[in-house]
C-alpha cells in the first residue's frame, strides 16, 4: 500500500531564510501520514496541538489577524511541546506572542 503525503502549497521560495513560512500544512501532512500508519492517538494529538495553535493565535501572519510577530519556529515549537505535554497550561502565551518564549 503506497501513499504520499504533502502540503499542497508550492515551496514557497521567497520565504527562504526569512522565518515566516506557514508549517500547519506540512504539520498536518505527517498527522495524516501517521493515521494511515495506524497511529490514529498520536495524529489525533498532532490535530489537537494545531487547533490549539490557532485558538491561541500561535500561528503565522498569513493567517494570524492579532499577532503579526509568530514566526515559523515559534509555530513548530508550540505544536512540539504540545505533543509532548498536552495537558500543560502553563505555558505563558503573552510571552510567546511577544517573542520571549523559550520552550524547552
Amino acid at each position: 500500500d503506497n501513499a504520499l503525503f504533502e502540503p499542497i502549497h508550492g515551496s514557497y521560495p521567497q520565504a527562504k531564510g526569512k522565518n515566516i513560512a506557514n508549517p500547519l500544512a506540512s504539520i498536518l501532512s505527517a498527522a495524516m501520514m501517521l493515521e494511515h500508519l495506524g497511529l490514529e492517538e498520536e495524529a489525533e494529538l498532532i490535530r489537537r496541538g494545531v487547533d490549539k495553535s490557532l485558538k491561541l493565535y500561535i500561528s503565522t501572519p498569513d493567517i494570524n489577524t492579532k499577532f503579526d510577530n509568530v514566526t515559523t519556529d515559534k509555530v513548530g515549537d508550540f505544536i512540539a511541546d504540545f505533543v509532548v505535554n498536552p495537558n500543560d497550561t502553563n505555558l505563558n502565551f503573552q510571552n510567546i506572542h511577544l517573542g520571549q518564549s523559550t520552550i524547552i
